[in-house]
């Protein structure tokens, strides 16, 4: 009797495995040069904006043009500030602060863009003792902060 031998007959051939072996390796290498660029793409996105904000942050320059402490026809006390954007870009202000000894006082700005070469006023209502040391700090948009010493 003839037994059929078990294991000696393939299913695939050589030719046909080696062939998906490579559509599979070929597939998978297109998919990953596919997904790389697409991951340093974005990642060169993030850098060029990380880059452009480091680099105007340096180049913000805000000069404090005038400032002036007045009291009105009612008594009430006030400070008058210009604040000028002597850089090359525009910048927004975003908080003016009066620090003394004795106070804070912090004004949150919302319509504080100022174009390169233009000036920024305000006048608040301040309370402010002459011959007292006040700290002047302006805050910008992209983190940068300025101060400058004045006496009332």
């Amino acid at each position: 009797m003839n037994w059929p031998r078990i294991g000696t007959k393939r299913a695939l051939s050589g030719p046909v495995t080696s062939a998906i072996l490579l559509s599979a390796v070929t597939v998978m290498g297109i998919m990953l040069v596919g997904w790389s660029n697409t991951t340093l793409t974005i990642n060169q996105v993030e850098l060029d904006a990380t880059f452009s904000n480091k680099v105007n942050k340096l180049s913000e320059e805000v000069a404090v043009d005038y400032v002036w402490f007045g009291t009105d026809a009612l008594s009430t006390k006030f400070v008058n500030l210009t604040l000028a954007n002597t850089s090359s870009l525009g910048i927004t202000i975003t908080e003016i602060e009066l620090v003394n000894s004795t106070d804070t006082y912090l004004v949150t700005i919302s319509n504080g863009d100022v174009l390169p070469g233009d000036v920024y006023s305000i006048e608040e209502e301040y309370v402010w003792t002459s011959g007292t040391v006040t700290n002047l700090v302006v805050t910008t948009a992209r983190g940068n902060i300025f101060t400058v010493q004045v006496l009332p």
